[in-house]
């Protein structure tokens, strides 16, 4: 019999799983039901709190506080019940029904699910969902690759390396410079996930407390709202539709979204310096590159991760298009695209591992870098340029061109152009015109540091 890896149709629950399982907790359907049962028991307790039902006793506390655990057999019965009813919240309705029943609660059954709509647990549920999944899974998995980008910073930080604009030799620059660019650039990014606060609604089937206000007037509906939501580790949504506005979310999936951009960026720049022969990849004996060409080790966390980026920014995408509109107060159109943000998260995680698989194999071949240097003087006119001009000539940068371009100046070539410009020009060579990129690079290895040691848990709160 083919084992479940193989019949899967996603291969983030195939071919991946291993690699995708620590998501399961947080994005599952399983996950999502458990979340349910819990807010409908954490509304129970609030509804004691503000006096809608007679003060709860100890051992009714001692029941819901076990019913609000995650439990596999009950997640296999709300299944069941859902078989018949085919509406998912209302399953999990019926099921504290029957659990109360048999714990005797029998007066707490009519205030399960009182006067709200399957919105009010499903906008928390999902929030639930995505503060776990960034927090326990995806946060460390991002400071992974900020630490092996940083390590590799650290080391390359004064490798000297050909720097290129429009893909021709400009100046030269460091490696461990470049790659800090990338790291400079994710650090804002990682600001803004660890500053998101989620926001979530529980005010009735169109937002205005219409059914809670009117069995009881005496309590203040909004304020029992924010105390739930606040508990939960959100800020409230004050005026709704029956669904929690989702940009929040949007907000979320666009950071992403940015950020997946600059590790594409990473991706591509890093397999075009593995395709030029400047890093090596310190692969495995047995790791096979071709079926055919036993010589190569093909540059695949790096082209595994941009592929699974391509893949989640596509799914963040269409969720940051479809999620903020929802026909009038509301639509079921958005449910099935939430359905997804497992599989998005899941892509996003499968870049994130194989690149940091890949940093950790990555090599520079020093020699290869030197050479590429070596090979073209041209690359030192702009200080020659620059020194003349500082002196007073006026047609420095139109001597040095007509006597550079459409030519390779050779290292005698240049030696000979610089004699006479003064000691600074005459001693500079491709490898160390490099200004201040080896400063640059170690103040980013600095930063980075202190924000891992500061930042080492993502704090969503979450109660």
């Amino acid at each position: 019999m083919l084992i479940d890896d193989t019949l899967a149709i996603s291969p983030v629950d195939g071919r991946y799983r291993k690699k995708t399982s620590s998501l399961r907790t947080h994005f599952s359907e399983a996950a999502l039901i458990s979340l349910r049962i819990k807010i409908e028991l954490l509304y129970l307790r609030q509804l004691d709190k503000h006096g809608v039902i007679a003060s709860l006793t100890d051992a009714e506390k001692a029941v819901c506080q076990k019913l609000a655990v995650y439990d596999e057999a009950a997640i296999i019965r709300v299944k069941e019940i859902e078989e018949k009813t085919h509406h998912d919240v209302k399953a999990v309705e019926y099921y504290l029904r029957e659990q109360f029943e048999k714990a005797g609660l029998d007066r707490l059954i009519s205030h399960l699910h009182f006067a709200i709509t399957s919105e009010d647990i499903n906008n928390l549920a999902y929030r639930l969902m995505l503060s776990g999944g960034l927090r326990e899974v995806i946060w460390p998995s991002l400071l992974e690759v900020l630490t092996k980008l940083a390590t590799q910073v650290e080391k390359y930080a004064e490798l000297p390396m050909l720097a290129r604009t429009h893909g021709q030799a400009a100046i030269p620059t460091t490696f461990g410079k470049e790659l800090a660019v990338f790291a400079e650039r994710l650090l804002p990014l990682l600001i803004e996930i660890k500053e998101i606060r989620l926001k979530g609604k529980l005010s009735g089937a169109v937002g205005g407390y219409q059914a809670m206000q009117l069995a009881h007037k005496e309590v203040n509906w909004p304020k029992l709202s924010r105390e739930l939501v606040g508990e939960i580790g959100f800020d409230l949504a004050e005026v709704t539709t029956q669904i929690s506005p989702a940009d929040d979310l949007v907000k979320v999936f666009s950071i992403f979204y940015r950020l997946n951009g600059i590790l594409l960026d990473l991706n591509q720049d890093i397999w075009r310096y593995i395709s030029d022969g400047w890093l090596v990849q310190i692969g495995k004996e047995e790791f096979i590159g071709s079926s055919t060409m036993p010589q190569k080790i093909n540059p695949i966390e790096f082209e595994n991760s941009e592929g699974n980026l391509v893949m989640a920014n596509a799914l963040l995408e269409g969720m940051m298009r479809k999620l903020p509109i929802s026909r009038l107060q509301r639509d079921l159109s958005e449910s099935t695209v939430l359905r997804n943000i497992g599989s998005v998260f899941a892509y996003c995680l499968l870049a994130y591992q194989s690149l940091s698989g890949g940093l950790s194999k990555l090599a520079a071949d020093e020699k290869a870098m030197q050479q590429a240097l070596e090979a073209n003087y041209n690359i030192l006119t702009e200080a020659w340029q620059t020194l003349a001009r500082k002196n007073g000539d006026r047609q420095a940068y139109e001597k040095i061109a007509k006597l550079a371009k459409n030519k390779v100046l050779t290292k005698e070539a240049w030696l000979e152009l610089s004699k006479g410009m003064g000691q600074e020009l005459e001693q500079l060579n491709t490898s160390n015109y490099l200004g201040l990129s080896v400063q640059l690079a170690k103040q980013t290895v600095n930063k980075v540091g202190k924000f891992i040691k500061v930042n080492s848990k993502l704090l969503i709160s979450t109660k």
